[in-house]
């Protein structure tokens, strides 16, 4: 009976001290997988680049050209659809203008990067870390580049998850992977070219093209963050999913129609949504969930006002933040 009993604590003892082996390693592998999330971050944002990539999403293959420039003047950042119509989008310090040359129409926003790029960049990797698993699953070679591969996973089943190639010579990143709750690739971005902008040939890179007067011209935002009209304070949530936070609320006018449409976006510093919310002029046609590849939406009537949720995130968490809209009466 002694002998058993120490052969238990000795079982117990060696099975918790590989336990905290295992632990250390983990968390030892978590501090070098932030750090490289963090350097790829600042490289895309501070480092003058040029290259191609392909874009899988929706069942369809992208092909697309990105120049990026960061200087004394700020950044600017130009991408060109290489199939298909020729959809080119300019973003700089204040401006975000589409081109679409088919429909002869140019669009000019507000410049937020989760908006229009499909290129995943934190924009706090110290905050992301509370909310998602960080670590390095290995290295592979993209583009002729060399890479470390870095895994995200979510604590929760409220987001997605991502993986990341980032070019150990550069930080720049190679490829990305976009992986739903089921554990599929729902979008990946690839290189096949990328290359760092030496200063003379950055000026050359990214300019306005030349549009004639047969191009119609809407505007949703001046250029000048203080002239944007604050969305309504009486449309609130009862529930924000945990880490997700207020990054803008804003309402514009529909040129064609004269309404008003109120825009709330929420992100946790990887992924966003938004919320927008229209007084109705007619039944809507289509009410409940929809998805588009990553991208989840849904539809709700509230009193006499459509209620739109919308953004790369699982559908449940797309549901419950709609579902969570209300207006509060003054």
């Amino acid at each position: 009976m002694i002998l058993s009993n120490n052969y238990d604590m000795n079982f117990i003892l060696r099975l918790s001290l590989l336990l905290l082996v295992l632990t250390s390693i983990g968390q030892a592998n978590a501090g070098p997988a932030m750090e490289w999330v963090q350097k790829m971050a600042d490289a895309m944002r501070n480092k003058s680049y040029q290259g191609n990539f392909v874009y899988l999403h929706e069942n369809q293959l992208e092909s697309m050209s990105i120049s990026h420039i960061k200087d004394s003047a700020g950044e600017r950042e130009r991408l060109f659809s290489l199939n298909g119509e020729a959809r080119e989008v300019i973003r700089d310090n204040k401006n975000l203008t589409c081109i679409w040359p088919l429909s002869r129409k140019v669009i000019v926003d507000s410049s937020r990067q989760n908006n229009f790029s499909p290129l995943f960049i934190p924009d706090d990797v110290a905050r992301i870390e509370k909310f998602y698993d960080m670590k390095i699953i290995g290295h592979d070679r993209i583009a002729d580049y060399q890479t470390v591969v870095v895994e995200i996973v979510p604590k929760d089943q409220l987001r997605y998850g991502l993986k990341l190639w980032i070019n150990t010579e550069n930080e720049l990143l190679m490829k990305s992977s976009l992986i739903d709750e089921q554990g599929r690739v729902v979008e990946q971005v690839m290189f096949t070219s990328l290359e760092l902008l030496p200063e003379e040939d950055r000026l050359q890179m990214i300019r306005m093209p030349e549009l004639d007067d047969s191009y119609t011209l809407v505007r949703y935002h001046s250029g000048d963050v203080s002239g944007n009209m604050v969305a309504d304070v009486e449309w609130q949530l009862s529930s924000i999913p945990d880490g997700f936070r207020r990054q803008s609320a804003l309402k514009r006018e529909i040129p064609e129609t004269g309404r008003y449409i109120q825009q709330l976006v929420y992100t946790d510093g990887l992924a966003s949504l938004s919320i927008f919310i229209e007084k109705l002029s007619s039944s809507p046609t289509l009410l409940g969930g929809t998805s588009m590849g990553a991208v989840n939406a849904y539809i709700r009537v509230l009193d006499d006002y459509s209620v739109t949720a919308i953004g790369e995130v699982p559908a449940l968490t797309i549901r419950r933040v709609a579902e969570s809209v209300f207006y509060s009466k003054p």
